[in-house]
């Protein structure tokens, strides 16, 4: 018992660190459910748009302000609204990987609309279009149908907002030991910006387009 009592002053700031650290996994936890599921209204909204890189964008901020709801006011949804935006404009990065510019390439067609010609991925009686693969590039072959899957990939720069947990967590994934990604190398460099410590996060989703593919 008396080693215990002499070995507890050393053992407390273990102790607490190591909570503090399970606290903010499950801050990066919530904060990746969140994600998935914003990615999946922001492809979504790509795929009822044309592919519309400003609608995604806006279908992922509206799925991502449960992170910034902190009331049930009409105040309080209206300002996490606002922060989610500003947040979805600053903390995230959206790509569109199918179809890309290859593939928009091959498989667009020149369409007639009242105010005029837009070229598109045609989204109409895909059943009965040629099947036949098209090489896009990269060793890789589609057809229409597959030109038709919107998917899109994410990323996003979690804030770390707990204290000691953000900066051991900070400090790993800053070093050139741990080899961070592009998307964790763009996180760090937006924490040396601002002052603050982000862990990257990337979710994918994917749709069956609901209107022609437009660029």
């Amino acid at each position: 018992m008396m080693e215990f009592n002499l070995a507890l002053p050393f053992l407390m700031p273990i102790i607490l660190v190591a909570m503090m650290m399970v606290a903010q996994w499950g801050f990066i936890y919530s904060s990746k459910s969140t994600l998935d599921a914003a990615t999946m209204q922001a492809v979504r909204a790509g795929a009822l748009h044309h592919g519309s890189i400003t609608e995604i964008r806006k279908g992922l901020a509206h799925g991502m302000m449960p992170l910034f709801a902190h009331g049930t006011d009409i105040s309080d949804t209206v300002a996490a609204v606002v922060k989610s935006k500003i947040a979805t404009g600053i903390q995230s990065e959206i790509r569109i990987l199918n179809p890309d510019n290859q593939a928009f390439s091959q498989f667009k067609v020149r369409s007639k609309y009242p105010n005029g010609y837009i070229y598109e991925i045609p989204n109409n009686n895909l059943m009965y279009r040629n099947p036949a693969l098209r090489s896009v590039g990269n060793n890789r072959q589609l057809n229409v149908q597959d030109a038709n899957l919107l998917q899109i990939e994410v990323r996003w720069c979690q804030k770390l907002i707990v204290p000691f947990a953000n900066y051991v967590i900070e400090e790993i994934v800053t070093s050139v030991l741990y080899a961070p990604s592009l998307d964790q190398i763009a996180c760090n460099a937006l924490g040396a910006a601002t002052g603050d410590a982000f862990l990257a996060l990337t979710s994918q989703g994917l749709m069956r387009m609901q209107t022609p593919f437009r660029m």
